[in-house]
């Protein structure tokens, strides 16, 4: 087992060591087990208090190319390293403490962490998760190095919990047309070093269906139901997870029975169910909710040709299908209200979206 120490004294410290678990726990190795939180002060320097706690991850990957991996994480998280070496405030520091029984000595990585064993706010988190781990170097478990300690402060333990994310190996994006939903995908997968699945669509064929929706209904739906159905196809022999498809599958059905005939919907809809079963299943969908008139903004500033016939009435429609499905369906629906949430352009607003991600219960 490999133990990490993790700290944060700026801005919201819960979010950031939540943060932290969650995206060792997608681009590293599933974290096994975390410590509860401790709170202690500012050690060599003027600070807010800091938030601390332990985790415990198993994985293949060597000690230094495990440490870039680390300082990846804590610098999309915001961390700015400098070469000034003094002890400064830092949003989040992740730290190799043990590497299963190693001892390793060089000026990129010292482990054991050099005087973890004279640091409370450090054995004490790792007390709660491997107390009769032995340190390489003495021997001593967890609970006698903690004997042993001559550090003076005592940390207080803190309420608040950081959990383990539920690792989801298919993603699926959905809302409504021009709500941002490749962009969001782009976003998710960029931060779990996911594999990006990007809906295909005839352009020629939507401004088509954009000018007359009830003659080119059937056809436009059938063009994506073919698409959709080679893409799973080839997705499903791949490997790398997580996958994040910018749309469902299934919302075939949505649009098809707000713009086909009843006979049209009919004959697609067995159709569908007969190519159903080889489209892979997403493991949570993610729902993108916005206000109307935000997104027809949206929609006229990406400036597409064939989405200028798109109105506010068509969308209410889907709408509408969009809300009457999601009560109906056995997805797992993890719903986003995206008003006032500029995510594209403000990576803190999409820290938050992604840290409400990793501490909910599904």
């Amino acid at each position: 087992m490999i133990y990490l120490s993790l700290g944060s004294n700026l801005g919201n410290r819960l979010k950031f060591l939540q943060l932290a678990v969650g995206l060792i726990s997608y681009r590293i190795s599933k974290v096994k087990n975390v410590s509860r939180i401790y709170e202690t002060p500012a050690m060599g320097f003027r600070g807010n208090p800091f938030y601390n706690i332990c985790v415990g991850i198993n994985t293949d990957l060597q000690p230094k190319s495990l440490l870039e991996k680390l300082l990846d994480i804590e610098k999309y998280l915001g961390r700015v390293r400098t070469s000034d070496s003094k002890p400064k405030s830092r949003k989040v520091d992740i730290d190799i403490v043990y590497f299963k029984k190693l001892i390793i000595k060089d000026k990129e990585l010292f482990v054991p962490h050099k005087n973890m064993h004279e640091r409370n706010f450090v054995l004490y988190p790792l007390l709660d998760i491997c107390s009769n781990f032995k340190d390489p170097r003495n021997g001593k478990s967890i609970q006698t190095l903690l004997d042993d300690s001559k550090d003076p402060f005592i940390p207080k333990k803190i309420e608040e919990k950081v959990y383990i994310p539920e690792i989801k190996k298919v993603i699926a994006v959905e809302g409504l047309i021009g709500i941002g939903k490749t962009e969001f995908s782009r976003k998710l997968s960029d931060a779990l070093f996911g594999e990006l699945v990007l809906e295909e669509f005839d352009e020629v064929l939507l401004e088509k269906f954009y000018t007359n929706p009830t003659k080119r209904a059937f056809e436009t739906e059938k063009s994506f139901l073919e698409l959709r159905l080679e893409q799973h196809k080839e997705y499903k022999t791949r490997k790398k997870y997580p996958q994040i498809f910018d749309y469902l599958a299934h919302k075939s059905l949505i649009f098809a029975r707000r713009t086909m005939t009843k006979s049209e919907f009919n004959k697609f809809q067995r159709d569908f169910n007969h190519c159903s079963g080889f489209f892979i299943k997403p493991e949570v969908v993610i729902l993108l909710d916005q206000e109307i008139n935000y997104i027809l903004d949206k929609i006229k500033r990406r400036g597409r040709k064939f989405e200028k016939k798109i109105d506010r009435k068509y969308l209410d429609l889907i709408q509408s299908e969009y809300n009457n499905w999601k009560t109906k369906t056995k997805f797992m629906i993890y719903n986003l209200d995206l008003d006032n949430s500029d995510f594209k352009n403000n990576h803190s607003v999409f820290l938050n979206i992604l840290n409400l991600f990793f501490r909910h219960n599904f």
